[in-house]
């Protein structure tokens, strides 16, 4: 086997454990309104798994606040 294949194969081996590993993966979140949130305090909220900057709304549905994206 030459070098050159053997490197290749490094390489495509490091790509696939980013991609295992989630290192290129972009989450995009549901639509919708959700009671279990994490809130900044400033009207911004975020529901697991999402992250920023997925950033949903804070409002108040009928005296419930909830995050809504």
């Amino acid at each position: 086997m030459k070098n050159s294949e053997l490197k290749n194969g490094q390489k495509l081996s490091r790509e696939a454990q980013k991609h295992i590993a989630g290192g290129e993966k972009v989450l995009i979140c549901a639509s919708g309104c959700y009671n279990h949130y994490l809130s900044d305090g400033q009207g911004n909220c975020l529901v697991p798994p999402c992250q920023s900057p997925n950033f949903g709304t804070e409002t108040n549905a009928n005296g419930r606040w909830q995050c809504c994206y």
